[in-house]
């Protein structure tokens, strides 16, 4: 099980999030104050596949919004990640393609979001 604080970096500001709600599954952090909301969602299920066997799903969904003040619209940021693998699959190995993949990420980002493909 996660810890019941998970700490998140954004532009070098460390922001504590806090477990807010746990089921079966998944669990959601949270970090409100006056201006902005931080939510973290971390869920796991089985999904279809191709008709061999079911994939085991790992997803994590984080949303920033800033509240709207004065004349400013209000912000809202989202990032997610999904991982799927086959229960007859090495999770070890998927352990080395997620950090190899956001390396990949983190180096196309900016691309990405001015549009490029």
């Amino acid at each position: 099980m996660l810890a019941n604080t998970l700490t998140i970096t954004i532009n070098s500001t460390a922001r504590v999030l806090t477990r807010v709600n746990q089921d079966n599954y998944g669990s959601v952090y949270r970090l409100k104050d006056g201006t902005q909301e931080f939510t973290l969602k971390i869920r796991n299920s089985s999904e279809p596949s191709d008709g061999v066997e079911p994939l085991d799903r790992h997803n994590m969904f984080f949303e920033h919004i800033v509240y709207a003040t004065g004349g400013a619209t209000e912000k809202k940021y989202t990032m997610s990640a999904t991982m799927r693998i086959r229960k007859t699959s090495d999770p070890a190995y998927l352990a080395y393609v997620v950090p190899a993949f956001n390396t990949l990420l983190n180096a196309q980002a900016s691309a990405l979001i001015a549009g490029e493909s």
